[in-house]
């Protein structure tokens, strides 16, 4: 069996990093899975905490203030994030995310197996909002969280959040890095897309993590936030899934009906139309996930 370490590169937004949900579960790690772990936090949050002592016990811990006033998303991060690291892999995760000793004592064992398929670019574990798997799930269908999937690996049809998303650096470096259509939402789904347009593969490991879902409540979300998070998704679809773009232009439609006749306060129907309309024309970068 080989030994390594892997980089974590830990995005921050408005709560101090040290007290997320996520540097708080690896403070909990054993010594000896800390001692296998290269964090980078990335903090896009408006307060700069570069004077905070950092705590011992990693294999190397480092702190990134985000001072570019246009680009606060997570693309950056996990760009700054693959250019620092030295390591194989690189595990990409939000700060809501709860990861356990025994997620990452078994992303080792795979990663450190002689017997490794190299052919697999990615590790994931299942992803629960509540009682809910929401990654990871089918990419084939809107209706993404009906079908969501098992533990085992995938060539085909899968896609997912970034979060515990663990990446081969050189499967990274091949594509050309983090795409900049994507600088915050659906860069998740672009890196999934790409993982199959690419014939590689997806391992699901047999482990549940649980993350908080903002998007799950569309009324708790901002109006910039709502337009962010639809026009990322309008623009993915259009240029990765064309075979499922009509069936979303029709969700749409239905979307901003129902929340204009019902006055629904989750829906803001108008930055929906905004989108359709603006996206018309965009032509996408990159590789198509399914040509």
């Amino acid at each position: 069996m080989i030994t390594m370490n892997i980089t974590i590169s830990l995005v921050a937004y408005a709560q101090k990093f040290t007290e997320t949900e996520s540097f708080e579960s690896l403070l909990r790690m054993s010594d000896i899975i800390k001692n296998k772990l290269n964090i980078i936090v990335f903090d896009n949050g408006s307060t700069n905490y570069s004077d905070v002592a950092l705590p011992s016990g990693f294999h190397s811990l480092t702190y990134i203030y985000n001072k570019d006033d246009v680009e606060r998303g997570t693309r950056l991060a996990y760009e700054t994030s693959l250019t620092h690291s030295n390591d194989e892999w690189l595990m990409l995760l939000d700060d809501d995310t709860s990861l356990t000793e025994d997620y990452l004592s078994l992303l080792f064992a795979e990663l450190e197996s002689k017997d490794r398929d190299r052919e697999i670019v990615a590790y994931c574990a299942k992803i629960y909002d509540g009682r809910t798997q929401i990654s990871p799930t089918a990419s084939e269908t809107l209706d993404m969280l009906l079908f969501p999937k098992e533990a085992g690996v995938y060539e085909k049809d899968i896609s997912g959040i970034s979060s515990t998303l663990t990446l081969r650096k050189a499967f990274i470096e091949d594509i050309g890095g983090f795409s900049k259509e994507f600088p915050l939402d659906y860069l998740d789904h672009w890196l999934f897309s790409q993982i199959i347009f690419n014939q590689k593969k997806v391992e699901v490991l047999n482990c549940q993590l649980s993350h908080q879902l903002s998007v799950q409540d569309l009324s708790s979300l901002s109006e910039e936030r709502f337009y962010s998070i639809f026009s990322s998704e309008y623009k993915f679809y259009k240029a990765y899934k064309p075979e499922l773009f009509c069936q979303l232009n029709k969700k749409y439609v239905k979307m901003v009906l129902k929340g204009f006749l019902r006055r629904d306060s989750g829906i803001r129907w108008k930055s929906l139309i905004k989108v359709m309309l603006r996206r018309k024309t965009n032509k996408p970068e990159g590789k198509r996930g399914l040509e």
